[in-house]
């Protein structure tokens, strides 16, 4: 199951329906709102993230730019399957 992109991709449409979902709360005005929070919180660490991606894949000599974003909008469900070669990484 975890060698499969379908897998990886359900996770990654997840957290696409989540920020989508927070962006509407912030357009409302609703930016104090849990589900904005948690996305914040998400976030910050998928940005305390990429250091950790930059490590696991520098075999795979990642481009920095497709590294830098999948990992701040999917965090370990993008780098993780791109170690792994699920996910082109240059």
């Amino acid at each position: 199951m975890l060698e499969t992109k379908q897998f990886w991709q359900v996770q990654n449409a997840f957290l696409i329906a989540w920020y989508m979902i927070s962006a509407a709360l912030i357009v409302m005005g609703r930016a104090d709102h849990w589900a904005v929070i948690i996305s914040a919180v998400i976030l910050a660490a998928h940005l305390l993230e990429i250091p950790l991606a930059m490590h696991k894949l520098k075999d795979k000599n990642p481009a920095f730019g497709r590294l830098a974003l999948g990992t701040l909008l999917f965090g370990y469900t993008w780098w993780v399957p791109a170690k792994k070669g699920i996910y082109q990484v240059s």
